[in-house]
């Protein structure tokens, strides 16, 4: 009996010794309850996301832990930041104080353009392109590629840039996006945290698709804009969704294919937020719904108003959700172990450059020596980055790290080069009309084909049919990668109808025919481009109307010209920063076969200065044949819109000018990008000095006056846009003489 006994004591000691753990945690349990793993759910809806950074200011109040970050769109851009160890006031900083129409322009500023492409953005056309490809027409992926929002996305979550696996941030995180080959959804787990917030916010027709591991993948709202799903199986016991509501768009605003298409999305969008809204429990999980107003998806300057809402939401909830707060003590701990600085790239130990298929890879040796082997250096590296997309011949360039066992990261440059290229064509419409009886107007396309071999040589032609018809074509051969020389061949062809005034009277006007035959040799230095080279030339002159005061037929006029540019403008049609400087020489030497000799030099310069949505900019020309007679032709015009206002289109004409302008005008709307850059009245006071305006008679050889030496001066008010379908203006100018013209721009003023 007693060994029976013994037994079966010894039997319960050993079970009880098994169980002792499982006993021990659920006495602890009774003592101090395991607190629930809790998972936050936020939604896509662009602008209006921003209201989730006023939730997670109340959680952060009412001191409630997240275990599980979920989100979609722009949810996935606040989750993913707040999952990667930003508190929600560094969050609202950023967004509140970022200038969401810069990071909506894919360009980085013009000043930072390489020479080339700001002489092609002299003459604007639409800022849109069709690509030519393998001999087919191929349209831009999206309004938006996302270049400056990828940058953008990778400084905000620089603290986990070497997290390979999202469980390993500081919160894991998810997000969810679209695969756009099979309509599926795809969750986020893994790989650079960037790219998965920018596939997920990847809005059809605004930005661009996202191309990551041979897929195509846009906004997750068209599946799951509230992911409640993907946070359960994450393992969570209680869900907090915050769900921003997409809402339908009225029926006035349906009659465009925008509004069509933005309703489409719409519908998509709130179909499955209703499947999704059934998932929760409503004895466990808290739902928050900011009532957002009449604030839209794309009113990012109301970041403010949009976060007010998300805490007004949430303090409405506070009863439910102080179920799940923490001690101060508790919290604070929590909070240690999750936010702070992060560990960001220090060191680089290799520099991969991926993506490349016609763009020559040493166009980035500049980056990987500034990076190889060094502390990483993040300032130039987005400088380099940018000056390289600067090319335009990329849909974007971005870049993420891989830790490496020797305690560096191997930083990775990925440049996806613009899949509707390498090929493109422009197009634009000019007209100018000063209500005097000059009109000129023409239809104008352009192509460029980039990157013809391996040092970067490009072909470029510019057709324009109207009145004024003309062709420039030109072959652009770099000598090495950096383009510090080259060599390009040209050809210039085109006719303008030149007036010529006698008394402030038309009396005639002149077709005259241009052609030239040239070789530039040039370099490029620190932004100033200088070229040189010698040039055949042949010039025609007709009469179309009126009496015959010039001398008519062909001549010769071959020579050399040279040109030197320096230009740091923000705008070619309405700039408001930079300054850009022009010197133009050019030679006819009878030496080379010219029948006439003289030497013509052009120099202009323009600078402008903002304060607020003011600007002044101060024009300057000046112009001399050093004394030597020039053909009419060829002389200085001045008269015309911002040009001595009030008086003709170039209703005067000499040897020598000097010109003098001061235009203020100021900002009354702003334009989103790709949209353009906005909307301007001002107003200008201008004068202008010209020389004898004098003609030879080819039968006397005696010089002809048509105007006499004078000083001139104009004055206007002008309505102004600098749009993506190019510059436009209206403008009013008065004459020092009293005369009045009323002009019609559109294109280059």
């Amino acid at each position: 009996m007693r060994r029976t006994l013994f037994a079966l004591l010894t039997a319960v000691l050993a079970v009880l010794s098994l169980a002792a753990p499982w006993i021990s945690s659920a006495a602890a349990d009774l003592v101090h309850p395991r607190h629930p793993r809790i998972g936050l759910v936020l939604s896509g809806g662009g602008a209006r996301g921003s209201a989730h950074i006023g939730v997670l200011k109340v959680l952060e109040e009412l001191r409630i832990p997240i275990h599980v970050v979920v989100g979609t769109s722009m949810g996935s851009l606040v989750g993913g930041s707040y999952a990667a160890g930003l508190t929600p006031e560094v969050l609202e900083q950023r967004v509140t104080q970022v200038d969401w129409n810069t990071l909506f322009n894919d360009d980085p500023p013009r000043k930072d353009w390489p020479a080339r492409r700001k002489q092609a953005s002299e003459t604007p056309t639409f800022d849109f392109t069709v690509g030519v490809r393998d001999g087919q027409l191929k349209l831009p992926k999206g309004a938006i590629s996302g270049q400056q929002v990828q940058l953008f996305f990778n400084d905000l979550v620089k603290g986990a840039e070497t997290v390979q696996r999202f469980d390993d941030l500081p919160i894991p995180f998810r997000a969810v996006a679209t695969n756009l080959e099979n309509g599926e959804m795809t969750v986020f787990d893994h790989g650079p945290l960037p790219v998965a917030m920018r596939a997920s916010m990847s809005v059809p027709g605004l930005f661009a698709p996202m191309e990551w591991d041979d897929h195509i993948y846009v906004d997750g709202g068209l599946v799951r804009n509230l992911p409640i799903d993907v946070a359960r199986h994450m393992g969570v016991d209680v869900i907090i969704a915050v769900n921003l509501g997409s809402g339908y768009l009225p029926r006035d605003q349906l009659g465009n294919i925008l509004g069509v298409t933005g309703q489409m999305i719409a519908i998509l969008t709130e179909q499955n937020v209703q499947v999704s809204l059934k998932q929760i429990d409503p004895k466990r999980d808290v739902l928050i719904v900011p009532d957002l107003g009449d604030i839209t998806s794309s009113d990012f300057a109301r970041a403010p108003e949009a976060i007010a809402t998300g805490v007004a939401a949430a303090r409405k909830v506070a009863p439910q959700l102080a179920r799940y707060s923490l001690s101060e003590t508790e919290y604070a701990a929590w909070q240690r172990g999750r936010f702070g600085p992060g560990h960001p790239a220090q060191q680089v130990g290799e520099v991969q450059i991926t993506g490349l298929e016609r763009v020559n890879p040493g166009v980035f040796d500049g980056l990987v020596e500034a990076q190889k082997g060094k502390p990483l250096d993040r300032a130039r590296l987005e400088e380099d980055i940018q000056q390289a997309y600067g090319h335009g011949d990329y849909e974007r360039i971005s870049y993420h790290f891989q830790p490496r066992s020797d305690d560096s990261d191997l930083l990775i440059v990925n440049a996806v080069e613009k899949a509707w290229g390498p090929g493109y064509l422009g197009f634009g419409l000019g007209l100018l009309t000063d209500n005097k009886g000059d009109s000129q107007f023409g239809l104008r396309a352009t192509y460029d084909q980039t990157w013809i071999n391996p040092l970067g040589a490009e072909f470029g032609a510019d057709l324009t049919l109207g009145n004024a018809p003309s062709l420039h074509t030109e072959f652009y051969q770099p000598l090495s990668l950096d383009r510090a020389a080259f060599v390009a061949p040209y050809l210039d062809y085109g006719l303008s109808p030149d007036s010529v005034f006698l008394d402030d009277q038309r009396v005639a006007r002149y077709n005259v025919i241009r052609g030239r035959l040239g070789v530039d040799l040039g370099t490029t230095l620190r932004g100033t481009e200088l070229r040189i080279g010698p040039y055949y030339g042949q010039t025609n002159v007709s009469l179309d109307t009126g009496s015959p005061e010039l001398p008519e037929g062909r001549i010769t006029d071959t020579g050399i010209r040279a040109r030197v540019l320096y230009d740091t403008l923000d705008s070619t049609a309405v700039p408001r920063s930079g300054t850009r400087v022009l010197l133009e020489v050019r030679n006819p030497l009878e030496a080379l076969g010219a029948d006439v000799q003289f030497t013509r030099a052009f120099l202009s310069a323009t600078t402008a200065y903002s304060f607020g949505p003011n600007t002044l900019a101060l024009k300057l020309k000046g112009g001399s044949s050093f004394g030597e007679q020039m053909p009419y032709y060829d002389q200085f015009p001045l008269g015309g819109f911002l040009n001595l206002s009030g008086y003709a289109n170039e209703q005067f004409r000499g040897n020598d000018m000097a010109f003098a302008g001061l235009v203020y005008y100021r900002q009354i709307a702003a334009l989103p990008p790709p949209i353009g850059r906005g909307l301007y009245l001002g107003a200008s006071l201008e004068a202008g000095w010209l020389s004898e305006g004098v003609i030879r008679n080819p039968d006397t050889g005696q010089n002809v006056i048509l105007s006499p030496e004078q000083d001139g001066y104009g004055g206007s008010i002008f309505f102004g846009s600098d749009t993506w379908i190019g510059p436009a203006f209206l403008g009013f100018g008065v004459s020092g003489s009293g005369e009045s013209a009323i002009y019609v721009l559109i294109g280059q003023p």
